[in-house]
């Protein structure tokens, strides 16, 4: 006879969904305003890059980022740093040469990659309730995108292969960030991962020379916004929700993002949403609680 899972066991679990939903939300509104500022002739890349920064230097505040590890996990860090920098990257170069509906789907196969990888490396199949719920999402993020009934345009090979790219990105993240927390913390392992991430950008930013679109005056404050609600809070969400209800969960649950952009899209910018992106949401939600309600294995309760 199955056990029943305890109380405690259950809240961790909605509490880490609760977690990498709100990380979704501020991705999300973060997104209309990365949106704003490229309107206003700021580099997309260069704005990747301000996140990176204002996110470093965010950390650096907190006194556990400091904290010594057991044992270090440089590797583990530098391909940290380099997955986050290329996540954002490869998905703006996408939607710059595809149309925004294909680049969101391609990104959101990353949670088939988690799925999948986490299948090989523990040799056990995924249970049939991830399976289901990854389908749905997939399908969800179809509709919300509109991709079926949109003009979607001659198909760029650079494109696909950035859209592809942001996939594995966002997969090798959060499979990551999984791995070095156990070493650095949540914060430790977040505060050495955007360190290293801004050394890329930096190198890559100075033969480029200074850039003043984003550094101008009335940029600055919606940067800043970008760089603290659209990046360093919601990767200290997700991660600690990846803490507590698994990798492969967690990617599935921050499909959420294109349904909340949906909605900010409807209230900021007055895009009404068509009955086939209220459904396309519907079934993402669903599929996104369904992971809770009925669990395969109790997740593991992680101290305060």
């Amino acid at each position: 006879m199955r056990k029943r899972e305890s109380p405690t066991a259950s809240s961790v679990g909605w509490i880490g969904l609760a977690a990498v939903a709100a990380a979704a939300t501020l991705w999300a509104v973060a997104a209309a305003a990365a949106r704003t500022l490229f309107d206003d002739g700021v580099e997309p890349l260069e704005l990747v890059q301000a996140r990176a920064y204002v996110a470093a230097i965010g950390l650096a505040l907190v006194p556990a980022a400091w904290k010594k590890p057991r044992t270090s996990r440089l590797w583990s860090v530098i391909a940290l740093g380099v997955a986050i920098a290329l996540v954002n990257a490869f998905y703006y170069v996408a939607i710059e040469r595809l149309a925004v509906a294909v680049a969101l789907v391609l990104q959101y196969t990353g949670p088939a990659v988690v799925v999948a990888w986490v299948a090989l490396t523990t040799r056990k199949r995924p249970a049939p309730q991830i399976l289901l719920a990854l389908a749905a999402t997939f399908a969800g993020v179809v509709l919300v995108s509109e991709l079926l009934g949109g003009d979607i345009g001659s198909l760029d090979v650079i494109g696909i292969a950035c859209g592809l790219g942001s996939a594995v990105m966002f997969a090798t993240y959060t499979l990551l960030s999984e791995r070095t927390s156990d070493f650095y913390g949540v914060i430790g392992a977040l505060f050495r991962g955007f360190c290293a991430a801004s050394i890329l950008w930096l190198v890559f930013q100075i033969p480029q020379g200074w850039p003043h679109a984003l550094t101008a005056s009335e940029n600055l404050p919606r940067v800043l916004f970008v760089g603290v609600a659209g990046t360093l809070a919601p990767f200290l969400l997700y991660l600690w929700g990846v803490e507590r209800i698994r990798a492969e969960r967690a990617v599935i649950a921050a499909t959420l993002e294109p349904v909340v952009a949906g909605v900010v899209a409807w209230i900021w910018l007055g895009q009404l949403l068509t009955p086939m992106q209220l459904i396309g949401g519907s079934i993402i939600v669903a599929a996104v609680a369904s992971l809770q309600m009925r669990r395969s294995e109790p997740a593991p309760v992680v101290p305060g």
